[in-house]
């Protein structure tokens, strides 16, 4: 599954770590990809690359072995693939060709038995990363959150989705809708209203993200939301 995100600051990447954190707890053995190159999601998980070259640029620049780039997170039964800046290079010198947007489906079709969920944290952009992280799902994860401009990301990123669908015979779905920094469900179906996006209620998953404190603090302790206070209304939704 792919957390996609075309806006920054939709919340994509903390619902990256803590969704993937919140499957480990649950002893799901659980993958997590950073296909951006802020590796947001790699420090957040404290697997910044160390200039080793095991990171996911190493593999799309062929220098390592996809299983070589999978490390341990401090949280068992979480792996992750780290991302670095070497990354958006790496992505230039495959973007030319459409075909490369599969490459990293592929290697994770190799090591999908090992694993009861792999997760791809999508850069917030529509470049060959993005159509890269998209292409390598079977269920893309919508976040969004309630304000106006959330709408024209949303309708640009189905035009990509549909583009990719044709264009690789993929076999993709949108699992859902999630929405951040919600006060209540309230919010979320005023929203809908308002921007005239009641025919997308049945993708809309029952479960929101509300705007808690404990997120920042998380994030700088370099914790997922549940190891820091698993009692916090953001770690329950995630855990949710």
């Amino acid at each position: 599954m792919t957390i996609a995100g075309q806006k920054g600051g939709s919340g994509k990447t903390a619902m990256a770590v803590n969704l993937a954190a919140s499957l480990a707890l649950l002893e799901k053995k659980t993958l997590l990809v950073d296909t951006d190159p802020h590796a947001c999601s790699s420090n957040w998980l404290c697997r910044n690359p160390d200039g080793s070259g095991c990171d996911l640029a190493g593999v799309l620049s062929a220098r390592i072995r996809f299983t070589d780039a999978i490390g341990k997170t401090e949280l068992p039964g979480l792996d992750l693939i780290p991302s670095g800046s070497a990354l958006l290079q790496a992505g230039l010198k495959l973007s030319p060709k459409s075909e490369n947007e599969k490459i990293l489906r592929l290697f994770l079709a190799d090591i999908q038995p090992e694993y009861d969920f792999i997760l791809v944290d999508a850069p917030s952009s529509y470049g060959f990363l993005s159509r890269l992280s998209i292409a390598a799902a079977d269920q893309l994860l919508v976040c969004m959150a309630p304000d106006s401009s959330s709408v024209d990301d949303f309708k640009c990123l189905l035009a990509l989705v549909t583009a990719l669908i044709r264009n690789h015979d993929l076999a993709l779905k949108i699992a859902g809708i999630v929405f951040n920094r919600c006060p209540d469900a309230r919010a979320i179906q005023d929203f809908m209203r308002e921007q005239d996006l009641l025919d997308a209620q049945p993708m809309i998953c029952r479960t929101f993200i509300p705007d808690d404190p404990v997120l920042a603090r998380a994030r700088e302790r370099f914790l997922p939301a549940a190891l820091l206070d698993v009692k916090s209304p953001a770690a329950q939704a995630y855990l949710a």
